[in-house]
């Protein structure tokens, strides 16, 4: 084992930097959103500008034995599943507020008080990240997924006409890694 420490100076970091590089907070993707009832591809997706990477943890089991705690793995959890936000652009033609709409009333719509409750309704959503050529590096899967809340806008006819974003929340029951597509 060599020195440890031999690239920690400036010249090391910096020479890492450059034949590594880091990743960005813009080089990813929403490449589609399969539902039963709506399906979002590249297209309609474009307008999303931001999200966060979905996150996964490991319950911790404490287990005492003579006076000693020892620290298990357990299962695994899906922090933010229940509510995965989206910020996305409104295209003029509003096709993917009408499409989040739609997918909201197939879960329940309060016209009949009836709604698509059993899992098998659920969609899914796939995620890619990008290196800085556009070339996907790794890509995921939010499985069983739903709309749960879709945002409201600010409209106001006295500015000077700012593209409409909206917010949207997803929730999901857990994620994949996936092959990049």
């Amino acid at each position: 084992m060599g020195n440890l420490f031999a690239n920690q100076d400036i010249q090391g970091f910096f020479q890492n930097a450059i034949n590594k590089d880091f990743a960005r907070t813009n080089l990813f993707r929403v490449v589609s959103i399969e539902t039963p009832v709506v399906t979002f591809d590249e297209t309609d997706l474009v307008y999303i500008t931001s999200t966060t990477l979905p996150a996964r943890a490991i319950t911790n089991i404490s287990v005492p034995f003579m006076g000693l705690k020892f620290n298990v793995p357990g299962t695994a959890t899906y922090p933010g599943s229940e509510g995965w936000q989206v910020t996305f652009r409104v295209g003029q033609d509003l096709q993917v507020r009408n499409k989040l709409e739609a997918w909201s009333r197939s879960i329940f719509d309060d016209a009949t008080s009836t709604g698509a409750y059993n899992t098998g309704a659920l969609g899914n959503v796939s995620l890619a990240l990008m290196d800085k050529l556009g070339a996907p590096i790794a890509a995921y899967n939010l499985i069983g997924a739903y709309i749960q809340n879709i945002g409201t806008w600010t409209l106001d006819t006295t500015t000077d006409g700012a593209i409409v974003t909206s917010q949207a929340t997803i929730a999901y029951q857990y994620w994949t890694n996936a092959a990049i597509p």
